[in-house]
């Protein structure tokens, strides 16, 4: 039985698998044992499981072996998948306040989700069976200023930033089925990039940009570290195998013979005393031959340079630009040309791109003698994760009745991973806000909240939840009951607006008048129905509404509109078939009330205008006293003279329709005794073979004859003389 302090780790790579055992010591980790074989055939692709059962066999055959030295049983293992079909995607989840606001950890998480959420639907086509096996925080920003531990901290807008990382489901199930059929339980599953990273960059040198290039045989797996986080992961499907096919068809050698004559370009793959001018291998026809090392290495490091270029390529477009580091692992790394080359493809020094060695590991010591190579630090690297228990966790729980497989890469047992990895989005974890009802107020814009909704409710085990970074255990039922979103603002008119009434006094009868409503310029009523958008005016009260609220019918008014042009300005008058004043002025139908008004109306006087009503006259005149055959009769000049239509009138004339008016300033000149007629009538009968004889103050005068304040003037009859 295998004591729960020992850690069984396994590497299953495209060309080998490499199990390692090891134990916990104060401080480090000692390494007790580990072996390796290489796959006999291509049971494995560029990184992933093709044929299951050849891959179980050499991993029983590994671990019989390990429990024969070691001398007892290993039953539960950490495993990794290689990062062929890796996909990361990076997602922000954003939430902005009226007030500032304190991030606690129910906040952080709640952006964390939403993130994920953003990231799982703007990436759906891409996606497909992927799904999400963990992720991790990149940074927080408050207020745009950026953190690493939100936590404690205030603000108005608060946005998290999260690498989510997702794997085709049938590539961890090939791996499950690899551990079970071979009577492994898996404890522990990681990626390779991460277990290497987490190997051999050490979070003391993520402040620098270091990008980790892991080259195997299958793929090469890119890891990209700066300002203290691991910010990408990547892969191109070149690498080792890449060059053995290229010796392979150019020497006409099957793959395990080119895979061999290339070892040979690196004398500590094999055997040192192989290095040589000369290279001796076996034809496909079982013949010996021999070739000059130079012509070797010529096809190797043409294929090499074109590795090299491809993973530049990718390095570059994932980092944004050249890194500070790049540090090269994986037995593919020792290949003939392939650094150097890849220093020259990424533009930087050639002494800032190597190959680092298990050696340079910490807290992990007694090296057996097949962990001394670069190859030896991503099975390395899955034993440190499996110690710390920081990869893939496995636990099955009840999500309403549904068996459910969590999967975590930093083992985060919470209620909220949990929900996420069981499918559950954001929006039925937490309540949509009911839409907003925006409208316009007489030219304010105004807003009406819809209401917040009510949150999930979730139990564990009939318990309720506290929060979600609650812990799960493996065998936990989970009851969740979605979030109800809130609903979306509704309102009438009435209800928006502020309708009161008018005091009026009309025709003597005091009342309530109340104001007017328009919704988009349309009339309405108190009980109309706003929607988004509409533009809402009030009022004052009309006298239209007075009228219509007193029975009047509208349609009996008449109000007819004339034309005058007063001098040279054109004018529009309204007259009617009633008599409207509202405190003693004359006012139209359309007047605003405005509260204890006093209004007068009448369908018995129609309505029809002066010149004076239009004109604004001044009162001053010049006026004489005199005496006319005994009389005494006071004689006026107005100062303004009127012409309508090119004829004096009074002001008392009314107006017509299309008339032009003028007005003039009266000469300052005497008044004349002609202007007498204007208040002395003579008629025709009276004057018919008659002469009117005239004398101011007794002397004979005419019709120019000057009068003045006193004047005494006779007229006289007298025949005409035949």
């Amino acid at each position: 039985m295998q004591d729960k302090d020992i850690i069984f780790a396994l590497d299953i790579g495209t060309r080998k698998v490499m199990g390692v055992v090891a134990r916990p010591q104060q401080g480090y980790l000692e390494i007790m044992e580990s072996y390796s074989l290489e796959h006999q055939g291509r049971p494995m692709l560029d990184g992933q499981i093709h044929d299951i059962g050849k891959v179980t066999d050499l991993v029983k055959e590994i671990t019989s072996r390990l429990q024969e030295r070691l001398g007892f049983e290993l039953e539960k293992v950490g495993v990794a998948v290689a990062g062929r079909n890796l996909l990361t995607f990076k997602g922000t989840g954003e939430k902005i306040f009226e007030t500032q606001q304190e991030v606690n950890l129910e906040l952080v998480r709640e952006l964390e989700l939403m993130a994920v959420e953003s990231i799982i639907s703007g990436a759906q086509e891409q996606l497909g069976n992927f799904h999400c096996v963990g992720y991790s925080p990149l940074y927080a920003y408050i207020d745009g200023a950026r953190f690493f531990h939100p936590l404690g901290h205030r603000g108005k807008s608060v946005k998290i930033e999260v690498i989510a990382t997702f794997l085709p489901q049938q590539v961890l199930e090939s791996m499950l089925s690899v551990c079970k059929e071979s009577g492994l339980e898996p404890v522990n599953i990681t990626l390779e990039p991460i277990a290497a990273m987490q190997a051999i960059v050490p979070q003391d040198m993520r402040h620098l940009n270091i990008i980790l290039v892991d080259i195997g045989a299958g793929t090469s797996d890119l890891a990209l570290s700066r300002q203290g986080a691991v910010v990408a992961y990547g892969m191109v499907p070149e690498a080792g195998d890449e060059v053995t096919e290229a010796i392979s068809q150019e020497f006409a050698v099957d793959f395990s013979m080119a895979e061999h004559i290339k070892r040979l370009l690196t004398p500590e793959q094999e055997n040192a005393n192989s290095f040589g001018p000369k290279i001796y291998y076996t034809d496909l026809w079982g013949r010996s031959q021999e070739l000059e090392r130079s012509k070797v290495e010529e096809v190797a490091g043409a294929r090499a340079f074109e590795i090299a270029d491809v993973i530049a390529k990718e390095a570059l477009r994932l980092n944004g630009g050249k890194p500070h580091a790049v540090i090269c692992i994986g037995g593919g790394s020792l290949t003939y040309g392939l650094v150097p080359a890849l220093a020259r493809s990424l533009g930087i020094a050639a002494h800032r791109v190597g190959v680092r060695l298990p050696s340079l590991i910490p807290n992990i010591r007694n090296f057996t003698h097949n962990l001394t190579g670069p190859e030896a630090v991503t099975p390395l690297g899955i034993t440190l994760m499996t110690s710390q228990s920081c990869g893939i966790n496995f636990i099955e729980v009840k999500v309403n009745g549904k068996l459910v497989r969590q999967i975590d890469f930093k083992q985060k047992k919470d209620l909220l991973n949990a929900l996420i990895l069981a499918g559950y989005s954001n929006r039925k974890l937490y309540p949509r806000v009911g839409l907003a009802l925006t409208y316009e107020l007489n030219g304010e814009s105004c807003v009406k909240k819809g209401t917040l909704g009510k949150p999930a409710k979730i139990f564990i085990n009939g318990k309720e939840a506290g929060s979600l970074s609650e812990q799960v255990n493996n065998g936990d039922e989970i009851v969740f009951e979605e979030a109800r979103p809130g609903e979306d603002a509704r309102a009438s008119a009435g209800e928006l607006a502020d309708l009161s009434g008018t005091e009026v006094l009309y025709n003597g009868k005091s009342l309530a008048v109340y104001q007017e409503l328009f919704i988009n310029g349309l009339e309405a009523g108190a009980d109309s129905l706003v929607i988004d958008r509409d533009c809402l005016q009030v009022k004052p009260p009309t006298i239209k509404k007075l009228l219509r609220q007193e029975g009047v019918e509208l349609g009996t008014l008449e109000e007819r509109q004339i034309l005058v042009n007063i001098n040279g300005s054109p004018r529009i008058i309204t007259q009617g078939n009633f008599t409207l004043t509202v405190n003693g002025k004359e006012s139209t139908l359309d007047t605003f009330l405005t509260g204890e008004d006093q209004v007068l109306f009448s369908l018995n006087n129609p309505r029809a205008y002066r010149i004076k009503d239009v004109l604004d006259l001044p009162e001053s005149k010049t006026v004489i006293s005199v005496e006319v055959n005994g009389k005494e009769f006071r004689l006026s000049r107005e100062h303004k003279q009127i012409f309508m239509n090119g004829q004096r009138v009074k002001p008392e004339e009314f107006l017509i329709d299309g008339a032009e008016i003028r007005v003039y300033d009266a000469e300052e000149s005497p008044v004349l005794l002609s202007e007498l007629f204007r208040y002395i009538d003579f008629s025709p009968e009276q004057l018919k073979g008659k002469l009117l004889k005239f004398f101011v103050n007794d002397i004979p005068a005419g019709y120019t004859t000057l009068l003045t304040d006193g004047s005494r003037v006779k007229i006289i009859l007298k025949e005409r003389e035949e």
